[in-house]
């Protein structure tokens, strides 16, 4: 599946002349930041350089994206690129001046970073199984481009009250969370096999999240684009635009009500069917159970792995390989590159492209909301050759998907944002857990923020850690964290985690270990980390963990009042804020 290109040129023309126009004083910072935030940069603390973001729709990559991003990485950032929650990519302390040269790069590869940040339609995200996963009902890789084709640079999206979140899963189990979205399509069959999609709006994170409602149970597949634009005209109109902290279209969904939104949206999509003629999408209906799901044996390392890593391999092999279905029902395998914090090197990207490229065409490869990357349609000789590629360029961590790799938001490091140092927390949790050997519990979600606002989505993780800031009785800030356990996200809804403790940061670590040890020894047959949760219940969790909300005075130990990662004393440092 070849992507066609996102890019257009004359627009980043136009970007270097507004760069010149604000060099020149001609423009002044608010200005010039609505200009840099429609084209995908955001503003680095203390700086002048940015966090550019290169839209991945549908986490669907070709080998140009990753060469493109490598080649940037290395002439304009820091030699890596950063996996985003969102199936992006960011580069971060790009220099103001070098963003038309990066756009230009990023544009002969088809990339585009148009509408990746600001007030218009964000990166649409679906399930990183589409096409593969056996429970599907449809593939939702069509619709989920198609959408994405039609709002980009659509009038209507280009000065919205807020940023717009889609998503899609053809599958119940709802691997791309739906639930916290403003428009999920989950996908669906009437009562004559026809497929479309069971539409959830107004979900949401940040300091206030909030559940979707179910706006209708199937919207067949003629009639989803102007559905949604009559759900973007509505929020066009109606959203909040003085304060931008209710700005979300969760809140005109609390303020009106599922009925009366679900009414405004029938007038209007009524109105727009009458007025213009839409495309009805392609939304291919997929095989199910027994004729779909694949039991394959393991791919043996054959020859082609060298004996002194054949250890690693099976390890590898069973942790990161699956088996699934081609189009054509053959088998074939799919296999996740693992990496730390979702943090790829230039040298990585490069050697993936190229064992990709050496794969062929029948070989996908997909960004996941988990920071990894996924490569599907492999054969069984195919997965020994990509173990030596990830091997050999340290990509073969044997944890994806499990209690081990650790999301985190980029935290105090280049957000305005945020509190803590949220990724210096993510590798001290990761050391604990592995140090115990605690790193591969199969679908224990462990999510960080630092901050509130919830880019690293701690409120839908089996346990999430979201960054605060403490003060002794002297006054003294030091970092720390609240704790939430036990979120369920599944088949569109979202059942937010429950907040259990606040802890110091120097403390979390302990928190990690002390729950996912108790849940791994606890735990029923098939119990799922929720589960138990809800067993044991939040409230004795919250007893249990208030002995760790303790912290001693800067003189009997300075270490709490330094944040992981850091050396210094910890002091709150807030810029203004370009996204929340």
């Amino acid at each position: 599946m070849v992507t066609a290109s996102y890019a257009d040129y004359a627009e980043i023309d136009q970007f270097e002349g507004v760069i010149a126009a604000w060099r020149a004083g001609e423009i002044d910072d608010d200005a010039f930041r609505g200009k840099r935030l429609h084209m995908g940069c955001y503003g680095i603390r203390n700086s002048d350089t940015h966090m550019v973001r290169a839209k991945v729709p549908g986490g669907l990559l070709e080998p140009d994206h990753l060469e493109a991003i490598a080649d940037v990485a290395d002439t304009h950032s820091r030699g890596f690129a950063h996996i985003t929650t969102r199936q992006n990519f960011q580069l971060h302390f790009v220099p103001t001046d070098e963003l038309p040269a990066l756009l230009r790069r990023f544009a002969d590869a088809g990339l585009t970073t148009r509408e990746a940040c600001g007030n218009s339609v964000r990166t649409i995200t679906q399930s990183h199984l589409a096409g593969i996963d056996p429970d599907e009902v449809v593939d939702t890789r069509p619709a989920a481009e198609a959408i994405t084709r039609y709002f980009l640079r659509h009038p209507l999206t280009q000065n919205l009250p807020r940023k717009f979140k889609m998503a899609f899963d053809g599958s119940a189990k709802d691997h791309a969370q739906l639930g916290i979205h403003d428009i999920g399509f989950l996908g669906r069959l009437d009562g004559d096999g026809n497929p479309g999609f069971a539409l959830y709006v107004g979900g949401g994170l940040g300091s206030a999240p909030r559940e979707a409602d179910l706006l209708e149970p199937f919207t067949p597949a003629d009639r989803v684009l102007p559905t949604v634009e009559a759900i973007l005209e509505i929020f066009d109109e109606h959203g909040e635009r003085k304060n931008r902290v209710r700005a979300r279209m969760k809140f005109l969904l609390k303020k009106w009500g599922i009925e009366r939104f679900r009414a405004e949206v029938e007038t209007r999509r009524l109105r727009l069917e009458r007025e213009r003629t839409y495309p009805s999408l392609d939304v291919p209906v997929r095989p199910r159970g027994g004729s779909h799901a694949v039991d394959a044996p393991p791919p043996p390392a054959g020859d082609v792995v060298a004996p002194g890593a054949l250890v690693e391999y099976e390890r590898w092999r069973d942790a990161n390989v699956f088996a699934h279905r081609t189009e054509d029902g053959s088998t074939a395998y799919g296999a996740y590159a693992t990496f730390h914090l979702g943090d790829v090197t230039s040298t990585q990207l490069r050697a993936l492209a190229k064992v990709w490229r050496e794969f062929g065409d029948a070989v996908q490869l997909r960004t996941t909301i988990r920071q990894n990357l996924l490569f599907v349609g492999l054969t069984a000789e195919q997965v020994p050759a990509l173990f030596t590629t990830l091997h050999a360029e340290g990509m073969a961590l044997a944890r994806a998907e499990k209690s081990g790799d650790v999301v985190s938001c980029p935290g105090a490091e280049t957000c305005n944002l945020a509190i803590t140092a949220s990724r210096g927390l993510a590798e001290a949790v990761t050391a604990a857990l592995q140090s115990n050997g605690l790193h591969e519990i199969e679908d224990l979600r462990i999510n960080i923020s630092g901050c509130p606002n919830s880019c690293g989505q701690h409120t839908t993780a089996d346990l999430g850690f979201s960054g605060m800031a403490r003060r002794d009785p002297d006054g003294n800030e030091a970092p720390g964290y609240r704790v939430y356990v036990g979120a369920r996200v599944g088949d569109g809804g979202a059942k937010f985690g429950h907040y259990v403790a606040k802890v110091p940061a120097k403390k979390a670590p302990d928190v990690a270990v002390a729950l996912v040890e108790r849940y791994a020894t606890e735990r029923e047959l098939g119990e799922q980390f929720a589960d138990w949760v809800a067993r044991v219940d939040p409230k004795a969790i919250k007893t249990d963990l208030k002995a760790l909300d303790t912290m001693p005075a800067l003189a009997e130990d300075p270490d709490f009042y330094v944040d992981w990662g850091h050396s210094d004393r910890f002091a709150v440092q807030l810029g203004q804020g370009e996204c929340a």
